[in-house]
């Protein structure tokens, strides 16, 4: 099943012992194009605590009840490493994942890591590398950041990102929801897969895609309302000859 991104923000974070908090963004990953961590408020006023939590934490997700279900405590969630206003490092990623005692998503050769799902992941104690302690660099980016990014194609561009599809199975990220009313005559809203991504130029907030204006003008409009079935799908692919 595929969420929308902004459905997210409604939601509520329950652990095994009551409420955590509501979510206030995700954080995704640029090679896996991948949701690796949920922001969650801890409180209702604008000074508000935010935790991090791991989609391998995720028990059950109630689209209906718009309510998210983790296999841990409130306890274990305020005590687990935060960023604060800082980058969210590799150094970061590794302290979170020794705290929670799993095995770090970037280990191995799927997108979670040499587990099938984030849900099938092993917990296990794994030891800190020197580099990794050492390595500052940030490797997830604040999906609140990137709504709103333009889509481009060599130079020229033709909408920007209002929405994200996710797939609920995997979190990864299947499709951009691009709007183009103000680049485009008649504009419509339109589909991108991160896997069209060329380049991204995080200073000018601009995502560069392979495809070409001719097609993005005559592609499937998205609705919101429609069901993206497997057959549409493969509709959308072979229109931009993917």
């Amino acid at each position: 099943m595929l969420l929308h991104y902004n459905w997210l923000q409604s939601y509520t974070v329950f652990g095994n012992d009551g409420e955590i908090g509501k979510v206030d963004d995700v954080y995704f990953d640029e090679n896996m194009w991948t949701i690796r961590y949920i922001v969650a408020k801890t409180g209702k006023t604008f000074l508000s605590e935010k935790v991090f939590i791991s989609p391998v934490s995720i028990e059950k997700m109630d689209i209906n009840e718009e309510v998210i279900r983790v296999g841990i405590t409130q306890d274990e969630a305020q005590k687990a490493p935060d960023p604060g206003e800082e980058a969210v490092t590799r150094k970061y990623e590794k302290d979170f994942s020794h705290y929670y005692r799993m095995s770090p998503y970037w280990l191995g050769t799927g997108v979670w890591g040499n587990a099938a799902s984030a849900r099938e992941m092993v917990y296990e104690e794994v030891p800190v590398r020197a580099e990794e302690l050492e390595d500052n660099q940030s490797h997830v980016h604040q999906a609140k950041l990137v709504t709103g990014y333009e889509l481009s194609v060599k130079d020229d561009t033709f909408g920007k990102i209002e929405d994200m599809l996710l797939d609920e199975s995997s979190f990864r990220i299947k499709y951009f929801v691009a709007d183009t009313k103000k680049w485009l005559p008649g504009g419509k809203k339109v589909l991108i897969s991160p896997e069209w991504v060329e380049a991204i130029d995080w200073g000018k907030a601009q995502i560069n895609i392979d495809v070409t204006r001719e097609q993005i003008e005559s592609a499937p409009e998205y609705l919101s309302k429609i069901d993206l079935t497997d057959e549409r799908e493969r509709e959308l692919w072979f229109h931009y000859n993917k």
